[in-house]
């Protein structure tokens, strides 16, 4: 199953808007909201780092 988290929080919304609308979509199914986030940062960009975050 995919969730399109950019319906549910798109792109013109801030990080902080964002996590207030997928936090219970989030917890539908069962994912955490850092996953959640990290995974709609990583469909606004296309950047793979932007789901695990910089390699150091």
């Amino acid at each position: 199953m995919t969730v399109p988290f950019l319906e549910v929080a798109p792109a013109y919304l801030s990080d902080t808007t964002a996590a207030d609308v997928l936090g219970p979509l989030c917890d539908a199914i069962g994912e955490d909201l850092d996953t959640g986030l990290a995974t709609r940062r990583y469909a606004l960009t296309g950047v793979c780092c932007a789901l695990h975050g910089p390699v150091l």
